[in-house]
Protein backbone atom coordinates (compact mmCIF):
# COMPACT_ATOMS: atom_id res chain seq x y z
CA UNK A 1 0.00 0.00 0.00
CA UNK A 2 1.43 2.93 -1.34
CA UNK A 3 0.98 7.00 -0.30
CA UNK A 4 2.03 10.40 -2.39
CA UNK A 5 5.34 10.33 -0.28
CA UNK A 6 7.09 8.10 -2.11
CA UNK A 7 6.22 9.88 -5.33
CA UNK A 8 7.49 13.28 -4.17
CA UNK A 9 10.55 11.77 -3.17
CA UNK A 10 11.42 10.88 -6.80
CA UNK A 11 10.03 14.59 -7.35
CA UNK A 12 13.10 15.77 -5.16
CA UNK A 13 15.69 13.62 -6.71
CA UNK A 14 14.73 14.76 -9.67
CA UNK A 15 14.94 18.51 -8.83
CA UNK A 16 18.36 17.45 -7.54
CA UNK A 17 19.44 16.09 -11.22
CA UNK A 18 19.93 18.28 -13.87
CA UNK A 19 16.29 19.19 -15.53
CA UNK A 20 15.77 18.14 -18.93
CA UNK A 21 14.81 21.01 -20.57
CA UNK A 22 15.99 20.16 -24.14
CA UNK A 23 14.38 17.11 -25.02
CA UNK A 24 16.53 14.67 -27.38
CA UNK A 25 15.20 15.09 -30.83
CA UNK A 26 15.41 11.61 -32.10
CA UNK A 27 12.18 9.79 -32.89
CA UNK A 28 12.95 6.38 -32.48
CA UNK A 29 10.26 4.65 -30.57
CA UNK A 30 12.32 1.80 -30.08
CA UNK A 31 14.93 3.72 -28.16
CA UNK A 32 12.91 3.64 -24.99
CA UNK A 33 13.61 7.02 -23.38
CA UNK A 34 11.39 9.22 -24.53
CA UNK A 35 8.40 9.38 -22.69
CA UNK A 36 10.28 8.43 -19.70
CA UNK A 37 12.66 11.11 -20.31
CA UNK A 38 9.48 13.82 -20.87
CA UNK A 39 8.08 12.44 -17.43
CA UNK A 40 11.19 13.23 -15.69
CA UNK A 41 11.27 16.75 -17.56
CA UNK A 42 8.10 17.54 -15.88
CA UNK A 43 8.38 16.29 -12.72
CA UNK A 44 11.82 17.93 -12.01
CA UNK A 45 10.29 21.81 -14.26
CA UNK A 46 10.20 24.57 -11.74
CA UNK A 47 8.47 27.49 -12.36
CA UNK A 48 5.85 28.79 -16.08
CA UNK A 49 6.31 26.53 -18.67
CA UNK A 50 5.41 22.85 -18.45
CA UNK A 51 2.66 23.49 -21.03
CA UNK A 52 5.04 24.59 -23.91
CA UNK A 53 7.33 22.10 -22.91
CA UNK A 54 4.76 19.31 -23.49
CA UNK A 55 3.58 20.79 -26.82
CA UNK A 56 6.53 21.31 -28.27
CA UNK A 57 7.53 17.93 -27.56
CA UNK A 58 4.52 15.98 -29.22
CA UNK A 59 5.34 18.49 -31.82
CA UNK A 60 9.07 17.03 -32.24
CA UNK A 61 8.13 13.76 -31.44
CA UNK A 62 5.41 12.52 -34.20
CA UNK A 63 6.47 8.20 -34.25
CA UNK A 64 5.65 8.34 -30.72
CA UNK A 65 2.42 10.35 -30.90
CA UNK A 66 1.77 8.02 -33.76
CA UNK A 67 1.84 4.79 -32.15
CA UNK A 68 -0.16 6.52 -29.22
CA UNK A 69 -3.20 7.00 -31.71
CA UNK A 70 -2.37 3.58 -33.08
CA UNK A 71 -3.28 1.76 -30.16
CA UNK A 72 -6.74 3.19 -30.28
CA UNK A 73 -7.57 2.26 -33.83
CA UNK A 74 -10.39 -0.18 -34.50
CA UNK A 75 -9.43 -3.50 -34.18
CA UNK A 76 -6.42 -2.63 -31.79
CA UNK A 77 -8.06 -4.68 -28.88
CA UNK A 78 -7.14 -7.95 -31.03
CA UNK A 79 -4.00 -6.75 -31.21
CA UNK A 80 -1.14 -7.73 -28.67
CA UNK A 81 1.44 -5.09 -27.75
CA UNK A 82 3.38 -6.52 -24.91
CA UNK A 83 6.30 -8.15 -26.53
CA UNK A 84 9.25 -6.21 -26.66
CA UNK A 85 11.24 -5.97 -30.04
CA UNK A 86 14.71 -6.29 -28.04
CA UNK A 87 14.80 -2.40 -28.86
CA UNK A 88 14.22 -0.55 -25.60
CA UNK A 89 10.61 -1.16 -23.98
CA UNK A 90 7.35 -3.04 -25.66
CA UNK A 91 5.32 -0.72 -27.01
CA UNK A 92 2.91 -1.75 -23.89
CA UNK A 93 5.76 -0.28 -21.58
CA UNK A 94 5.85 3.03 -23.91
CA UNK A 95 1.87 3.36 -22.98
CA UNK A 96 2.69 3.23 -19.63
CA UNK A 97 4.92 5.78 -19.60
CA UNK A 98 2.21 8.31 -21.23
CA UNK A 99 -0.02 7.00 -18.35
CA UNK A 100 2.29 8.34 -16.08
CA UNK A 101 2.66 11.88 -17.38
CA UNK A 102 -1.60 11.61 -17.28
CA UNK A 103 -0.95 11.03 -13.70
CA UNK A 104 1.17 13.52 -13.23
CA UNK A 105 -0.74 16.12 -14.74
CA UNK A 106 -3.89 15.83 -12.69
CA UNK A 107 -2.07 16.02 -9.89
CA UNK A 108 -3.58 19.60 -9.56
CA UNK A 109 -7.27 18.39 -9.79
CA UNK A 110 -6.85 16.79 -6.93
CA UNK A 111 -7.41 18.52 -3.75
CA UNK A 112 -5.36 21.56 -2.47
CA UNK A 113 -3.92 23.39 -5.84
CA UNK A 114 0.37 22.82 -5.11
CA UNK A 115 2.33 24.93 -7.34
CA UNK A 116 4.75 22.47 -7.75
CA UNK A 117 2.81 20.17 -9.60
CA UNK A 118 1.93 21.16 -13.76
CA UNK A 119 -1.38 23.89 -13.47
CA UNK A 120 -4.71 22.79 -14.13
CA UNK A 121 -5.02 23.44 -18.12
CA UNK A 122 -1.68 21.85 -19.06
CA UNK A 123 -3.58 18.57 -18.68
CA UNK A 124 -6.26 18.86 -21.05
CA UNK A 125 -4.13 20.62 -23.64
CA UNK A 126 -2.13 17.52 -23.61
CA UNK A 127 -4.27 15.07 -24.28
CA UNK A 128 -6.18 17.54 -27.05
CA UNK A 129 -2.73 17.65 -28.73
CA UNK A 130 -1.79 13.84 -28.27
CA UNK A 131 -5.16 13.56 -30.31
CA UNK A 132 -7.57 12.22 -27.57
CA UNK A 133 -11.37 13.12 -27.52
CA UNK A 134 -13.15 14.13 -24.12
CA UNK A 135 -15.41 11.69 -22.31
CA UNK A 136 -18.30 13.68 -22.74
CA UNK A 137 -20.67 10.65 -20.51
CA UNK A 138 -23.56 12.31 -18.24
CA UNK A 139 -23.95 8.84 -16.77
CA UNK A 140 -21.88 7.47 -14.16
CA UNK A 141 -19.58 4.42 -15.11
CA UNK A 142 -16.46 2.95 -13.86
CA UNK A 143 -15.45 2.30 -17.03
CA UNK A 144 -15.35 6.23 -17.85
CA UNK A 145 -15.19 7.61 -14.20
CA UNK A 146 -12.88 7.70 -11.32
CA UNK A 147 -14.83 7.53 -7.96
CA UNK A 148 -12.98 10.93 -6.09
CA UNK A 149 -15.38 11.10 -3.56
CA UNK A 150 -18.99 9.79 -2.33
CA UNK A 151 -21.30 11.59 -1.12
CA UNK A 152 -23.56 8.95 0.99
CA UNK A 153 -26.98 9.12 -0.05
CA UNK A 154 -29.78 8.40 2.17
CA UNK A 155 -31.39 6.03 0.02
CA UNK A 156 -29.16 2.99 0.32
CA UNK A 157 -30.21 1.79 -2.85
CA UNK A 158 -29.68 5.01 -5.14
CA UNK A 159 -27.69 4.25 -7.98
CA UNK A 160 -24.39 6.09 -8.22
CA UNK A 161 -24.81 9.72 -10.11
CA UNK A 162 -22.16 12.35 -11.05
CA UNK A 163 -22.26 15.38 -8.85
CA UNK A 164 -19.10 17.03 -9.95
CA UNK A 165 -15.97 16.68 -12.29
CA UNK A 166 -12.99 17.02 -10.69
CA UNK A 167 -11.21 16.38 -14.45
CA UNK A 168 -11.62 15.19 -17.15
CA UNK A 169 -11.62 11.74 -19.23
CA UNK A 170 -9.94 10.82 -22.48
CA UNK A 171 -10.53 8.17 -24.68
CA UNK A 172 -7.98 7.84 -27.67
CA UNK A 173 -10.11 6.37 -30.58
CA UNK A 174 -11.64 3.35 -28.85
CA UNK A 175 -9.14 2.94 -26.44
CA UNK A 176 -9.31 4.46 -22.86
CA UNK A 177 -6.45 6.84 -21.96
CA UNK A 178 -7.16 8.28 -18.86
CA UNK A 179 -10.80 8.02 -16.53
CA UNK A 180 -12.58 11.08 -15.41
CA UNK A 181 -12.41 12.12 -11.96
CA UNK A 182 -15.77 12.95 -10.39
CA UNK A 183 -17.95 13.08 -7.63
CA UNK A 184 -21.05 11.22 -6.85
CA UNK A 185 -23.73 10.82 -4.71
CA UNK A 186 -24.72 6.88 -4.49
CA UNK A 187 -26.75 4.39 -1.77
CA UNK A 188 -24.33 2.38 0.24
CA UNK A 189 -25.26 -0.67 -1.67
CA UNK A 190 -23.85 0.33 -4.31
CA UNK A 191 -20.51 2.68 -2.72
CA UNK A 192 -19.83 3.26 0.45
CA UNK A 193 -17.91 6.79 1.39
CA UNK A 194 -14.45 5.64 2.77
CA UNK A 195 -14.49 2.85 0.96
CA UNK A 196 -15.04 3.76 -3.06
CA UNK A 197 -12.85 7.17 -2.35
CA UNK A 198 -10.14 6.02 -0.05
CA UNK A 199 -9.46 2.43 -0.72
CA UNK A 200 -6.34 1.23 -3.11
CA UNK A 201 -6.58 2.55 -6.13
CA UNK A 202 -5.06 -0.11 -8.79
CA UNK A 203 -3.50 0.35 -11.71
CA UNK A 204 -2.44 3.70 -10.97
CA UNK A 205 0.75 4.77 -10.24
CA UNK A 206 0.35 8.06 -8.44
CA UNK A 207 -2.80 10.15 -6.33
CA UNK A 208 -2.73 12.44 -3.50
CA UNK A 209 -5.68 11.58 -1.87
CA UNK A 210 -5.99 7.48 -1.32
CA UNK A 211 -3.66 4.31 -1.33
CA UNK A 212 -2.57 3.79 -5.11
CA UNK A 213 -0.74 0.99 -6.56
CA UNK A 214 0.94 0.06 -9.75
CA UNK A 215 3.09 -2.96 -10.86
CA UNK A 216 6.23 -0.77 -10.99
CA UNK A 217 6.34 -0.13 -7.11
CA UNK A 218 9.28 -1.60 -5.75
CA UNK A 219 11.29 -2.20 -8.44
CA UNK A 220 14.67 0.12 -8.74
CA UNK A 221 14.84 3.46 -11.11
CA UNK A 222 15.20 1.37 -14.16
CA UNK A 223 13.29 -2.21 -13.72
CA UNK A 224 9.84 0.09 -12.93
CA UNK A 225 9.83 1.28 -16.22
CA UNK A 226 9.02 -2.17 -17.68
CA UNK A 227 5.52 -1.89 -16.65
CA UNK A 228 2.81 -2.50 -18.77
CA UNK A 229 -0.40 0.05 -19.32
CA UNK A 230 -3.61 -1.72 -18.96
CA UNK A 231 -5.68 -1.25 -21.94
CA UNK A 232 -9.40 -1.02 -22.10
CA UNK A 233 -11.74 -0.42 -25.01
CA UNK A 234 -15.19 0.90 -26.25
CA UNK A 235 -15.67 -1.94 -29.22
CA UNK A 236 -19.11 -2.51 -30.84
CA UNK A 237 -21.30 -1.79 -27.77
CA UNK A 238 -19.16 -3.53 -25.42
CA UNK A 239 -16.66 -2.56 -23.26
CA UNK A 240 -13.44 -4.67 -22.37
CA UNK A 241 -11.28 -4.46 -19.66
CA UNK A 242 -7.63 -5.32 -19.01
CA UNK A 243 -7.90 -6.80 -22.95
CA UNK A 244 -3.88 -7.55 -22.62
CA UNK A 245 -4.38 -10.71 -19.86
CA UNK A 246 -7.39 -12.34 -22.45
CA UNK A 247 -4.96 -11.83 -25.54
CA UNK A 248 -1.63 -13.12 -23.59
CA UNK A 249 -2.27 -14.46 -20.29
CA UNK A 250 0.74 -16.44 -20.43
CA UNK A 251 2.47 -13.38 -20.10
CA UNK A 252 1.29 -12.22 -16.53
CA UNK A 253 3.50 -12.23 -13.52
CA UNK A 254 1.33 -14.88 -12.17
CA UNK A 255 -0.47 -13.93 -8.58
CA UNK A 256 -4.03 -14.24 -7.52
CA UNK A 257 -6.86 -12.17 -4.99
CA UNK A 258 -6.69 -14.78 -2.23
CA UNK A 259 -10.33 -14.99 -1.12
CA UNK A 260 -12.30 -13.01 -3.23
CA UNK A 261 -15.36 -14.60 -4.46
CA UNK A 262 -15.98 -13.67 -8.68
CA UNK A 263 -18.44 -10.80 -8.21
CA UNK A 264 -15.47 -9.08 -6.13
CA UNK A 265 -12.62 -9.34 -8.63
CA UNK A 266 -14.93 -8.08 -10.78
CA UNK A 267 -15.73 -5.44 -8.92
CA UNK A 268 -11.71 -4.36 -8.52
CA UNK A 269 -11.19 -4.98 -12.66
CA UNK A 270 -14.16 -2.67 -13.15
CA UNK A 271 -13.72 0.12 -10.45
CA UNK A 272 -9.81 -0.63 -9.75
CA UNK A 273 -10.27 -0.26 -6.32
CA UNK A 274 -13.16 -1.64 -3.57
CA UNK A 275 -16.63 -0.04 -3.20
CA UNK A 276 -18.61 -1.38 -0.46
CA UNK A 277 -16.04 -3.69 1.51
CA UNK A 278 -12.53 -2.92 1.58
CA UNK A 279 -10.55 -5.63 0.27
CA UNK A 280 -7.35 -4.25 1.63
CA UNK A 281 -4.11 -2.69 -0.72
CA UNK A 282 -2.29 -6.37 -0.72
CA UNK A 283 -4.34 -8.41 -3.81
CA UNK A 284 -2.86 -8.93 -7.43
CA UNK A 285 -5.46 -7.88 -9.47
CA UNK A 286 -3.40 -8.05 -12.29
CA UNK A 287 -4.12 -10.96 -14.36
CA UNK A 288 -7.90 -10.43 -14.56
CA UNK A 289 -9.70 -9.41 -17.33
CA UNK A 290 -13.65 -8.89 -17.92
CA UNK A 291 -16.19 -8.03 -20.89
CA UNK A 292 -19.29 -6.92 -20.40
CA UNK A 293 -22.60 -4.33 -22.25
CA UNK A 294 -21.38 -1.20 -22.58
CA UNK A 295 -24.24 1.51 -20.95
CA UNK A 296 -26.34 3.37 -23.00
CA UNK A 297 -25.06 6.70 -22.26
Amino acid sequence: MLYSSSAQGQKSDAGKAAVRESVDMNDDVHSGHHWRSLYESVLGHEGDGSGDMLLRWLDEHPAHVAEVREAGRPGSHLVPLGKSTGRGYSPLERLYAVNRILDLLILNYQDIANDAYPPVGVYPAFCEALGADRIGRRGFHPFFHEVVEVRQADDPDEPPSIVEERWPGYMMGSMLLTRAGVIVTAGARHLVAGVADRSTLYWTFWRRSRPYQDLSHGWGSNSQWGTSFRRDYLVDGRLHYNVDEFLDPADSRGGDEGDLDPASTIEIVRYRCSTVVDHGGELFPYNDHHVEPAPAD
